[in-house]
């Protein structure tokens, strides 16, 4: 019998208790002038009740806060965000398909003296709701299970002394956790971005046998740890430089090697183009992982491995000097009219000589009438004795035509390299072709004279070098 009493005034005082919330609930919702449902949302069997809440100083603006609270909690109910999925359904339609959403009503306040209020109560089919709920659990599982296997990966990896392999399959580990959420800290992007960089920043670059009158080195690169430093395999490395092109002008290039099963690369600037003082800058080629995260990530959060990417190279200065810096070397490069005439001026020949003389090789301009080999060797030595080299090239004038308010010149022509004391062909450039433009005829020829000259010795810098 005692028993029976407990029961029965436990089951009263739940029944009291819950009659006050509800009691509670409609004195406030009365007090304020509100809905009943406001606070006390009631839904039939198999469907879910939602309310959603505005509050500004407009009253459209209000109605637009009450739709993203529902979207809210609606993404915290399925556990993934639904906002940029189905605002615009549910703004528009007052319902969204998918969960089998109505809003069913919506109460709004404005007195002019206080900010405006909006209510809407939706209703969603509970079952719908839960079937999203269960695959958005089921995507976190999976994605858990993807990243916790490349984990293992990667660090299998790391102790076979593959660390870009192991850098890499954090990467794809920070991707998947892009797509969605997951159920673990350690599984997060940063989380995975961080341990990515804790294997970049161990990475050590090394230059040795080096020879910067070259631009010649091997490279090594190992990881840094407490007893051993060993080195990194099958690594891509990218070196970067300076160079110009064939007018002069400077850009960025980049070379690839790989570590391969050495764990170093022998550098070779294959590149003769490259400035001729300067720094190699050489780097492990993470540039299209990257490329892939920038696409999923934020730049943000993808700041601190940017910053360790930047820290992680090794710059290797250089100033190249050329086997023939000290030999004695003269040239001519003669310009021609259309008709055939002798110019007398010497734009391509400038421009010879000032990019040999800005890579330290100094070069004579020597005016020289023969072509032919031989009578060219004898007419070097009897202007010049003691001569070792000689350039000689000749352009002219093939088009000249007027486009507009502009004059168009094209220049074609050949320059060649010789042995004076060999007796040999040592470089030949081929026919070259340059092309300008300019208001006046006689400065369009000009600059197509100079581009000549700066072609065609670029194309012999090889030659040097």
């Amino acid at each position: 019998m005692k028993y029976r009493y407990r029961l029965c005034a436990l089951v009263v005082t739940v029944a009291l208790l819950t009659s006050c919330t509800s009691l509670t609930n409609l004195v406030r919702s009365q007090v304020e002038g509100l809905p009943g449902w406001v606070y006390n949302p009631v839904a039939s069997a198999n469907r879910t009740a939602f309310v959603g809440r505005g509050n500004t100083q407009l009253l459209f603006n209000a109605k637009l806060m009450a739709y993203d609270d529902l979207l809210n909690q609606l993404s915290s109910f399925v556990g993934e965000p639904v906002q940029g999925t189905y605002y615009r359904e549910l703004t528009t339609t007052d319902a969204i398909e998918a969960f089998g959403l109505n809003i069913v009503n919506e109460y709004s306040k404005s007195d002019g003296r206080s900010p405006a209020q909006f209510y809407l109560l939706a209703t969603a089919d509970t079952a719908k709701l839960e079937s999203k709920r269960t695959s958005v659990y089921n995507a976190v599982l999976k994605r858990d299970a993807d990243i916790a296997a490349l984990i293992r990966k990667a660090d299998a990896a790391y102790r076979s002394n593959n660390d870009i392999k192991a850098i890499g399959l954090y990467f794809d580990a920070a991707l998947i956790a892009a797509q969605g959420p997951v159920s673990s800290k350690k599984y997060e992007i940063e989380a995975l971005l961080a341990k990515s960089i804790t294997f970049i920043n161990a990475l050590r670059f090394s230059v040795s046998k080096s020879d910067p009158l070259k631009a010649t080195a091997t490279v090594q690169l190992r990881r840094k740890s407490r007893l051993l430093s060993p080195k990194v395999l099958n690594a891509p490395i990218v070196a970067e430089f300076a160079a110009l092109n064939s007018l002069g002008a400077s850009y960025e290039d980049s070379l690839l090697f790989n570590t391969a099963s050495e764990g170093f690369v022998q550098f070779v600037p294959y590149n003769y183009s490259l400035v001729g003082n300067g720094a190699i800058r050489f780097a492990v080629d993470f540039s299209s992982a990257l490329q892939e995260l920038e696409a999923k990530i934020s730049q943000a959060t993808l700041q601190p491995l940017q910053e360790a990417l930047d820290r992680h190279g090794i710059a290797f200065p250089y100033s190249l000097v050329s086997g023939f810096a000290s030999k004695n070397i003269v040239a001519d490069i003669s310009e021609y009219e259309y008709a055939g005439t002798l110019r007398n001026t010497k734009g391509a020949l400038s421009a010879l000589l000032d990019l040999y003389g800005s890579r330290g090789v100094p070069i004579k301009a020597l005016s020289l009438a023969q072509e032919e080999q031989y009578e060219l060797y004898e007419e070097v030595l009897l202007l010049a004795p003691g001569t070792d080299l000689v350039i000689k090239g000749k352009a002219g004038v093939v088009d000249e035509t007027r486009i507009g308010d502009q004059s168009v010149v094209v220049v074609t022509g050949s320059v060649q390299l010789w042995s004076v004391d060999k007796g040999t062909l040592l470089a030949d450039t081929l026919e070259v072709e340059a092309v300008a433009f300019a208001p006046l005829e006689e400065e369009a020829k000009k600059e197509a004279f100079r581009r000549f000259g700066q072609i065609s010795s670029s194309l012999l810098l090889s030659s040097f070098f």
